[in-house]
């Protein structure tokens, strides 16, 4: 006999769920993700929901899980281009409403809940990492002057940090224009000429 977890049946219904959970979560925030409508969402029993997830936290916490994309990755294009292109896929995400709620309610639970921190490590923490590799390969290139890779969160705040404060705290919608304009000023004084 399968053990429970194996058991094909709530293999499927865990996922319906969670599939479920990540949709009403993007439509419509945390506030939008209860036991109730994920059950009606995803054609199964409340009971069920309950089943895979006992509480309210546990539930939520997957459903943000199962939504999660780094921030910003990076490959060995310029980067000024693969800032811009992944800043403007950025600002469109962020323009959208669910997406403010969400986003604070993983900064908001990181402070008190290993699984709210685990997600924001996935957001933000791989970006260091690919970013000061794109600089090490855009210094090899000529794109940047040495050294600025040792500066790659310094570049990052000073690029992503006013977006998040523009969208999140001034409620600003966000547009192409301030995203070039941020990633240039960031750059510019490593440019070859600078």
């Amino acid at each position: 006999m399968p053990r429970p977890n194996d058991d094909p049946r709530a293999l499927r219904s865990r996922a319906a769920a969670l599939a479920a959970a990540t949709e009403l979560l993007v439509e419509g925030g945390p506030e939008n993700v209860t036991h109730a409508t994920v059950a009606q969402r995803a054609g199964i029993g409340r009971a069920t929901v309950y089943r895979h997830w006992p509480d309210q936290q546990t539930l939520l916490i997957d459903a943000l899980a199962n939504d999660v994309r780094p921030l910003l990755t990076f490959d060995d294009s310029p980067v000024r281009d693969q800032l811009m292109t992944q800043l403007e896929q950025m600002i469109h995400r962020f323009n959208q409403p669910a997406a403010v709620s969400v986003l604070i309610t993983i900064i908001q639970r990181a402070e008190r809940d290993e699984g709210a921190r685990r997600i924001r490590e996935e957001i933000f923490g791989q970006a260091d990492e690919g970013f000061t590799r794109a600089l090490a390969t855009a210094v090899e290139r000529g794109e940047l002057r040495p050294g600025v890779q040792e500066h790659a969160r310094d570049l990052i705040a000073h690029i992503v940090g006013p977006l998040l404060f523009q969208r999140f705290l001034i409620g600003v919608h966000l547009d192409k224009d301030l995203v070039v304009s941020l990633v240039d000023a960031a750059l510019a004084p490593w440019l070859p000429n600078a």
